[in-house]
């Protein structure tokens, strides 16, 4: 008897409280981002783990920004303990110790390293070290910045390059899981961003509407998606920074977040004017299209 595997479903829309334990156990967490990672899909397997991995994205950017000034006063300190452990040892993975012990992210540590060691002002110039740490003379830093590399998951070149592709997949490419994809799929009709930076606009949605759709009876203009968490300082950022405009100059609108958001965001008071959150594609059967074969 052959029997159809159930497919489970996972959340992306978190209530306040799972919300904050999640942020809680991420800021608590004793180690490397990319340990926190696997602790996370461990402790919460009924959550999506892109939505774990994009709060966990967001919590280490802040930490990382609030004890900047702290981390990079400490470098001098961080460069002793590396200078030291380095002469009595050829490991390379002594900068990953260092930065697990005092709670910096691997690359961070490697950017104060680079930049104090070979009093590097030009941040261009650190960054190309750490695209080609390879060019490092001397070899055993040279290890010591790779294996931070491939140890960091929340920043570095290699981090860069997986959010691009990340992005082009949720947004851009001919593939089912893209919106430009799932709107011709649905039959609407719109103009993406390019098009409309030829048309003059300056700020613009990925996509707008060149025929107005219905979305469960409010009428729809256009359509932002988000590849992250749409928690709420998140989404009222964007709201001033984005959405706002995008209401008062094309009318209401739809904004996706692929990995999820908090529940609360998508009934806060700024989405009066217009903006409706999701997680995903809106369903077909929600949508109801203009029929232009209809006699007007």
């Amino acid at each position: 008897m052959n029997e159809k595997a159930t497919t489970v479903v996972k959340k992306r829309v978190l209530v306040s409280k799972e919300y904050k334990t999640i942020c809680d156990f991420i800021d608590q967490f004793e180690g490397l981002a990319i340990d926190c990672e696997i602790a996370l899909l461990q402790k919460f397997p009924s959550i999506e783990s892109l939505t774990l991995k994009a709060i966990l994205q967001v919590q280490v950017t802040t930490h990382i920004k609030a004890l900047r000034w702290r981390h990079e006063s400490r470098t001098s300190k961080y460069v002793d303990i590396y200078n030291k452990c380095s002469s009595n040892s050829k490991d390379s993975d002594i900068l990953l110790k260092i930065a697990r012990e005092h709670r910096v992210g691997p690359v961070t540590l490697c950017r104060y390293i680079l930049k104090f060691k070979y009093e590097m002002k030009n941040k261009a110039e650190i960054a190309h070290l750490l695209k080609y740490p390879q060019l490092i003379e001397d070899q055993q830093l040279s290890a010591n910045v790779i294996q931070c590399m491939c140890s960091d998951n929340q920043d570095g070149p290699l981090v860069d390059l997986k959010r691009r592709i990340l992005g082009e997949e949720y947004e851009f490419k001919a593939n089912e899981k893209t919106l430009k994809y799932l709107a011709t799929k649905a039959g609407m009709h719109f103009h993406d961003e390019n098009e409309l930076r030829r048309l003059g606009y300056d700020k613009t949605p990925d996509l707008k509407m060149i025929l107005p759709f219905l979305y469960r009876g409010e009428v729809i203009n256009w359509i932002e998606s988000k590849a992250g968490f749409g928690d709420i300082k998140s989404h009222r950022y964007y709201t001033q920074q984005q959405y706002q405009s995008y209401c008062n100059r094309f009318g209401p609108g739809i904004v996706i977040y692929w990995m999820g958001y908090q529940e609360e965001t998508a009934t806060l008071p700024d989405n009066d004017d217009g903006i409706i959150v999701l997680d995903d594609f809106p369903r077909l059967e929600d949508v109801e299209l203009l029929d232009l074969s209809k006699p007007m």
